[in-house]
């Protein structure tokens, strides 16, 4: 027979001897002990050495909306796009300006062409658009602008 704890290198408590019964006023759980093989992962030489193993994140969401001359400032925003940032791009505010939002919508397209990222609408009216950044993967069989295929099946289907 296998012995799981073994197997998953935990201690076996089989054969642990048992210890005398604990006075009263002591504690059932002491804590980690010296003599421990296990470590406390909350004293600081641990908290020290995995901030420095794991690095910190420098992945932005960017999100650009026209100015107060309808135009996007797109200035860097393919340097943005390059180094991993994620850029959501609102053109509600140009839902009275439906050739500016073409305009603006040209732009953005024209940009991803240019430095090879797509670009994806996230609701019917492609008023929001998203440009996904470098090493970035977005899930295109099981969503369609943004929504959950699932949602859009017939009733009798799900």
């Amino acid at each position: 027979m296998v012995n799981l704890f073994r197997l998953l290198g935990l201690p076996d408590p089989a054969g642990v001897q048992r210890s005398q019964p604990k006075a009263r006023g002591k504690s059932v759980d002491p804590g980690p002990q010296a003599d421990d093989r296990f470590h406390d992962l909350g004293q600081d030489v641990w908290s020290e050495r995995t901030s420095r193993i794991v690095p910190r994140p420098d992945r932005r969401v960017v999100y650009l909306k026209p100015d107060s001359l309808h135009r996007l400032p797109l200035d860097g925003a393919d340097r943005s796009l390059a180094g991993g940032n994620m850029i959501l791009v609102d053109l509600a505010s140009l839902t009275h300006m439906p050739s500016q939002q073409d305009v603006c919508r040209r732009n953005v397209r024209a940009m991803c062409e240019r430095i090879g990222y797509p670009v994806f609408s996230l609701n019917d009216s492609d008023t929001l658009l998203m440009v996904p950044g470098a090493r970035m993967r977005v899930d295109t069989d099981r969503h369609n602008l943004g929504i959950a295929m699932w949602s859009q099946l017939p009733d009798s289907e799900v």
